[in-house]
């Protein structure tokens, strides 16, 4: 992303704006409907941008779907619901948003370690400490969805 002198910006938005591009490209692309067993993560880039954009996929998906090459058999977001996973940062207070329009089971804990601006060693703290997450969806962010996702 060529933004010069502006680090920030390009910080901000160039992780959320690829994760985004990445899953519309995977759904919309059919990669998920050739492939129904596949899980597919994407990780490290927050996940508050979620509930809007699977709105607007299933909004677009309804109006242009019809012309377009690839044939799907359910909404974008139902494939997400169904295989997708996306990451909360341990200090994401937004996810409540994140909770009451796309619930908690497709999400799971991103610690940013080891990079250098990642809340290590009190990531898991700062995460614990958030009173936006509910006692069930910690134990799914934390454990449950990311078992489900590696399959162990």
């Amino acid at each position: 992303m060529g933004h010069p002198g502006y680090r920030t910006l390009s910080h901000a938005s160039v992780f959320p704006l690829e994760l985004m591009m990445a899953l519309g490209s995977m759904i919309l692309g059919g990669v998920l409907e050739r492939f129904p067993r596949l899980k597919v993560a994407f990780l490290e880039g927050n996940c508050s941008w979620l509930p809007w954009w699977l709105w607007r996929l299933d909004e677009e998906w309804e109006v242009f779907g019809a012309w377009e090459q690839t044939k799907l058999k359910a909404l974008p977001s139902e494939y997400f619901k169904s295989r997708c996973y996306v990451s909360v940062d341990v200090d994401e207070f937004m996810v409540d948003y994140v909770l009451q329009r796309v619930g908690d089971d497709n999400l799971v804990l991103s610690t940013d370690y080891p990079h250098h601006d990642s809340a290590y060693p009190h990531a898991l703290e700062i995460f614990l400490s958030m009173d936006v997450v509910p006692e069930a969806s910690r134990k799914k962010i934390l454990w449950d969805n990311s078992a489900r996702l590696y399959s162990l």
